[in-house]
């Protein structure tokens, strides 16, 4: 089973104090997260001083790719999405890296959400002034069949992100028109505060599986995201090894649920459960021989 990790997203010091910030942070992290077990991570370029999310910086992308390489880790960067969703707007710092520091996985969000903020505590709606500039993220259909097109000729691996059950039939469909062959790497977002999707459960995952044909080639990792219940991540990671996928843990994911873990403290935790259900872990050349990457 693949182990991915996020490793810092937008999560500040104050929120988790073990958060990797700069590049070098960031690869030393990776090294870490990948000595646990871990066969990809995916991170924010963030300023080294402000702490602010660079999310098309080639240069800070770049800079911990490079040191990334003393070990054979796979890692993957974001894209910003406060613009047109367009391959040139959003993801030239993606095509950059390839070509310049080999970047070897493509990110692809599939589908458009309407951002809902949600404070569970005081049963009430979080930013909804903000909202009002920009409270659509779009991913059209276009954008990802562009994307995928691209990511193709270039030889590079898309790394597929559901947000809601419909965007995992999206994905079976792209398979289906040939926009991206088998096998898939397919990641399944369940949330908590940012209240997108099905409530998290091992019922709202299963309805993400129910959407892949059985004859589709996919390799499906999910993804439990803005929960601050640690038995609930639990049980989600532990259900999805028992249905046969993998897992991606990290503070960027979860920083409100492990406020004190490390990165590599968390990928050992999910070793663990692993190790429970029968489940060896994938190394990253497992990884690049079952995608081909490289």
């Amino acid at each position: 089973m693949i182990v991915e990790v996020g490793l810092n997203e937008a999560v500040s010091r104050a929120q988790n104090p073990a958060v990797p910030i700069t590049p070098q942070e960031c690869a030393d992290d990776a090294l870490r997260c990948h000595d646990a077990g871990a066969a990809i991570v995916h991170w924010h370029a963030r300023d080294p001083v402000s702490g602010e999310q660079r999310l098309d910086d080639a240069a800070l992308y770049g800079e911990a790719l490079d040191l990334m390489r003393a070990s054979d880790v796979l890692a993957y960067p974001s894209y910003p999405v406060d613009r047109p969703d367009t391959i040139d707007e959003r993801l030239a710092h993606v095509w950059a890296l390839r070509e310049h520091h080999g970047l070897e996985l493509a990110p692809v969000d599939v589908g458009s959400v309407t951002t809902v903020i949600w404070d569970a505590a005081h049963h009430d709606f979080l930013g909804v002034d903000a909202l009002r500039q920009m409270g659509v993220i779009t991913n059209s259909l276009p954008f990802t069949l562009d994307a995928l097109e691209r990511a193709s000729e270039l030889g590079m691996t898309p790394t597929l992100a559901a947000f809601d059950v419909g965007f995992t039939r999206t994905v079976v469909m792209l398979a289906q028109a040939g926009r991206v062959k088998p096998p898939i790497l397919h990641k399944i977002f369940l949330f908590g505060s940012f209240a997108v999707g099905p409530v998290p459960s091992e019922t709202a995952l299963d309805a993400h599986l129910a959407q892949i044909p059985d004859d589709l080639d996919v390799e499906w990792i999910v993804v439990p995201s803005a929960l601050n219940d640690p038995a609930l991540v639990e049980r989600l990671c532990r259900h999805a090894l028992e249905r046969g996928g993998g897992v991606r843990i990290g503070i960027g994911d979860l920083a409100a649920a492990f406020p004190s873990s490390t990165n590599a403290e968390l990928v050992d935790m999910v070793a663990g459960w692993a190790a429970d259900a029968g489940r060896p872990l994938a190394s990253s050349a497992d990884v690049r021989q079952r995608f081909s990457t490289g």
